[in-house]
């Protein structure tokens, strides 16, 4: 290699270096506008109904910020009510805190609670430090520590994979269970 090219290779090193070394910093604060909630409602209390006039979903929340860029609900306290197909409340949810992006899940998160409320349900309740909704596949998940009730059995574990339609809940791993005769 001739000196003219190590020259040129050299300049373009020491402009590198410069470059990485004197480039402005990026920390400019982040756009406020961005990231402030499009509305903020105190005691949300919302219903939807499907195409036959009957309640399929439930929605209270002490306090909520909702953000359109992103689709999204963030709530505290949020309680949400799930119908069965012809319109008797099915499943109560209730937690600490939650998140709702529109139309697709939820998740709940501190102190989640899960209260079957028809008469024959499986399940009387179900506790948890976190659950999501998946309104699309109509599923239940958790990853955390599950605890279900019932008058004929206690049982716990680890993951939880529950279908509405189809009212089943499973524990996915170390479970155990207690059953009781009457």
């Amino acid at each position: 290699m001739s000196r003219q090219i190590w020259w040129f290779g050299g300049l373009f090193l020491v402009a590198l270096v410069c470059w990485q070394w004197f480039r402005p910093v990026t920390d400019a604060p982040v756009n406020q506008q961005d990231y402030q909630p499009d509305f903020i409602a105190k005691n949300l209390r919302s219903v939807q109904y499907n195409q036959l006039g009957l309640p399929y979903r439930g929605l209270d929340a002490e306090y909520a910020e909702y953000y359109q860029p992103l689709a999204m609900t963030l709530m505290e306290k949020p309680v949400i009510l799930l119908y069965s197909p012809d319109g008797q409340p099915q499943w109560r949810l209730s937690g600490d805190e939650g998140m709702l992006n529109t139309n697709d899940n939820a998740v709940l998160n501190g102190t989640v609670v899960g209260r079957g409320l028809q008469p024959d349900a499986l399940v009387r309740t179900l506790t948890t430090e976190y659950l999501e909704l998946d309104f699309i596949k109509n599923q239940l998940r958790s990853n955390r520590n599950v605890q279900l009730n019932s008058p004929t059995y206690q049982a716990q574990g680890q993951g939880l994979l529950g279908k509405l339609d189809q009212q089943t809940v499973e524990l996915l791993h170390e479970t155990r269970a207690t059953y009781f005769t009457p």
